[in-house]
C-alpha cells in the first residue's frame, strides 16, 4: 500500500547563478561564510521542526565539492534527513526517495532562511483539493541580523512555497514552468497558509534583500520589533 506524501525540502546552496554571487559562490571565503549562516539559522530551523518526517537535500555545485566537504567537517554531523548533494545527483536523489509514495511535496527554502517549527506538520495535515499544484506562504517576517530587528512582511508570490506533484507524473518528467521564478507560483492553482510561516533573513551576503518594501513584498515598518527579548521570542517559533 502506497504512503500518501513524501516531503522533500530542496535547498540551493551555491548551485544557482545569481547576479550577486555569479563568481563568488565558488570561492572558499564565500562558501565558508554561507555555511556559517546556514548552520546558524537554516539548519536549526530544520532540526527544530516538530515533525521530522521529511528530507532536506542541500544542492551544491559539483566543482566545489572539496571546499564543501572541508567546511562540513568543521561542524557536528547532520541527522539522517539532512544531506548535502552535488548538483549532478540532485534529481537522482529525489527520485530514489519517491518509491512507495503517491504525492511529492517539494518545499522550497533558501540556505539562509527559516520555516516555522510546525511547517512540516502543517504540510502533513494539508489536504490538497483536486488540481492544487502549490501551497503558498504569503505571510512571514523579515529579520535584519545586523540591527537585530524583525518586522512582519507580506509577499503576494514569495520564495516560500511548496509544489505538489503526483509521484507518477514527477517520475515521468513533469515540472511546473515558473518563468521569472517564484513570482510565477501564484499563477498555479494553489492553497494559501495563513500563519506567518517564514523568516526571511537579511545579512551582508544577500545584497538583493533590503529591510524595505519593493515590488513583490511589503514590510510593515510600523511594526518593527527592536527589543531583544521580543525578537528572540518571535525567532523561537522558527529555530
Amino acid at each position: 500500500m502506497k504512503k500518501q506524501k513524501k516531503i522533500i525540502i530542496g535547498i540551493a546552496f551555491n548551485s544557482k547563478k545569481l547576479k550577486y554571487n555569479r563568481k563568488k559562490r565558488f570561492s572558499a571565503r564565500w562558501i565558508q561564510k554561507r555555511m556559517s549562516i546556514f548552520m546558524r539559522y537554516t539548519r536549526r530551523s530544520l532540526q527544530k521542526q516538530s515533525n521530522q518526517d521529511f528530507e532536506a537535500l542541500v544542492e551544491y555545485e559539483d566543482r566545489s565539492r572539496k571546499t564543501i566537504k572541508k567546511e562540513l567537517a568543521k561542524y557536528r554531523k547532520f541527522p539522517k534527513n539532512i544531506k548535502f548533494i552535488p548538483k549532478s545527483m540532485y534529481q537522482t536523489c529525489i527520485r530514489k526517495r519517491l518509491n512507495g509514495y503517491r504525492y511529492l511535496y517539494l518545499v522550497r527554502l533558501d540556505s539562509d532562511d527559516l520555516y516555522r517549527k510546525s511547517y512540516i506538520q502543517q504540510l502533513k495535515n494539508h489536504h490538497a483539493g483536486k488540481g492544487i499544484s502549490a501551497i503558498i506562504n504569503q505571510y512571514g517576517y523579515m529579520y535584519d541580523t545586523k540591527k537585530k530587528w524583525i518586522a512582519p512582511m507580506y509577499a503576494k508570490s514569495p520564495a516560500f512555497y511548496t509544489l505538489i506533484y503526483k509521484v507518477k507524473d514527477y517520475l515521468k518528467g513533469k515540472r511546473y514552468r515558473l518563468p521569472g521564478g517564484h513570482p510565477a507560483v501564484i499563477r498555479l492553482r494553489h492553497d494559501k497558509l495563513r500563519l506567518r510561516n517564514y523568516v526571511h533573513i537579511i545579512h551582508t551576503g544577500n545584497t538583493t534583500s533590503k529591510f524595505r518594501s519593493k515590488r513583490n513584498k511589503t514590510i510593515d515598518t510600523t511594526r518593527i520589533v527592536k527589543h531583544p527579548r521580543q525578537v528572540n521570542r518571535i525567532l523561537s517559533s522558527f529555530m
